[in-house]
């Protein structure tokens, strides 16, 4: 669930769907099948299928092998397959601030563009220098919960957060 939450969030996940599609596969010389956990969708039109494993099943050489074969084979249709465990999905604090800026998100889904909040010149600043700059901490909240505006998700929320604008890489940078 800690990874549909993080879709969601991303801002440039266009969709995602679950158990999309079953594959076979060759791996050690034997037939296999797959069924990846999700395919997510992105608004450029990259697909990712995305395995999410638990961190001592993914890394045994069983595995390891396996989701080689599996990687190879969904590349050669030029789709990025990406392997997923709870250490990165679950990460201290991250999962509980994603669910709150969740929760915290307009109901108006429309993006606004970081230099028109008055940004004043500045690639970044503290939490409550941009509360003074857009009019207050509620909404610094709703431009990190728009993703106009990005932080480390790894920290509490404070006055010292240092917030900047959106970059397309954010998203990516909450799976890999």
């Amino acid at each position: 669930m800690h990874c549909l939450y993080l879709a969601e969030f991303a801002r440039n996940i266009a969709a995602f769907d679950e158990q999309p599609v079953s594959i076979s596969y060759l791996c050690n010389g034997h037939r296999r099948r797959y069924t990846p956990d999700f395919k997510f969708l992105w608004q450029d039109g990259r697909e990712w299928i995305v395995e999410v494993k638990p961190a001592e099943r993914l890394s045994t050489p069983e595995n390891t092998e396996r989701f080689a074969a599996i990687a190879s084979h969904f590349e050669s249709a030029g789709t990025r397959f990406v392997a997923l465990t709870e250490e990165q999905i679950c990460h201290s604090n991250r999962s509980q601030l994603v669910q709150y800026l969740l929760r915290m998100r307009p109901i108006e889904s429309e993006h606004h563009d970081p230099r028109g909040l008055r940004w004043q010149g500045r690639c970044a600043a503290s939490f409550a220098d941009a509360a003074q700059i857009l009019g207050g901490p509620e909404k610094v909240v709703e431009a990190l919960a728009r993703r106009d505006l990005v932080c480390d998700l790894h920290q509490p929320l404070t006055a010292q957060t240092v917030v900047r604008a959106f970059a397309e890489a954010d998203d990516d940078a909450l799976f890999i």
